[in-house]
């Protein structure tokens, strides 16, 4: 295996105990070859992203400003998950109405059982975006499988049958179950007003 055939996991936080337990979470993986490296500013994103040194961006600050979630939507993710840790009264509206952005957000606190599950869907996406370049439908799985393991409790797995079994049963295809369950999500848990025609 080539060193640019392996998944590589960037981590931003400012919080110097979840990037110590990052190291043994990321072990956990079932995944051999994964490497990870940290970032100290939400400014080195861009650069990281046009020289495709990664595959998921994991981001956990404290503290999110305006001008570094203006700057965060603003970038093109492509074949790259980003997985972000936000507090509960997070509510920062264009950070949702752009969630086809592929951002996988997921509340503190968290156990690491499912933070793991979180990664898990982050790496299969990413690698799956990159073999496809289907970004808009993987994209859309992701978000809907977070919602799944999060609020449901279900690992990453049973969330993926379970969102094959609700296409199968109303006969739609995968990504529109997908969006029902998301749009579902930020009008009863995040009390966003989203329309049924998010462009993922």
């Amino acid at each position: 295996m080539k060193s640019m055939d392996k998944i590589h996991i960037t981590i931003l936080s400012d919080l110097n105990n979840f990037k110590k337990n990052m190291y043994s979470i990321i072990s956990l993986l079932p995944l051999k070859g994964v490497l990870s490296s940290t970032i100290d500013s939400i400014y080195e994103i861009k650069s990281i992203l046009d020289e495709k040194r990664t595959n998921v961006i994991i981001i956990n600050k404290t503290v999110y400003t305006k001008e570094e979630m203006d700057y965060l939507l603003a970038l093109e993710y492509k074949e790259v998950s980003v997985v972000m840790i936000i507090d509960a009264y997070f509510k920062y509206e264009p950070f949702y109405l752009n969630c086809d952005k592929g951002f996988i957000t997921i509340r503190r606190p968290i156990s690491i059982n499912k933070f793991l599950e979180v990664l898990k869907i982050a790496l299969y996406g990413s690698i799956k975006k990159k073999k496809t370049l289907d970004y808009e439908k993987i994209r859309a799985l992701e978000f809907a499988k977070t919602i799944l393991v999060v609020y449901e409790k279900m690992f990453e797995d049973e969330a993926h049958k379970y969102v094959e079994m609700m296409a199968m049963n109303q006969r739609v295809s995968l990504y529109d179950a997908c969006l029902e369950l998301i749009v579902k999500y930020l009008l009863e848990k995040e009390n966003i007003v989203y329309e049924h025609k998010i462009k993922f």
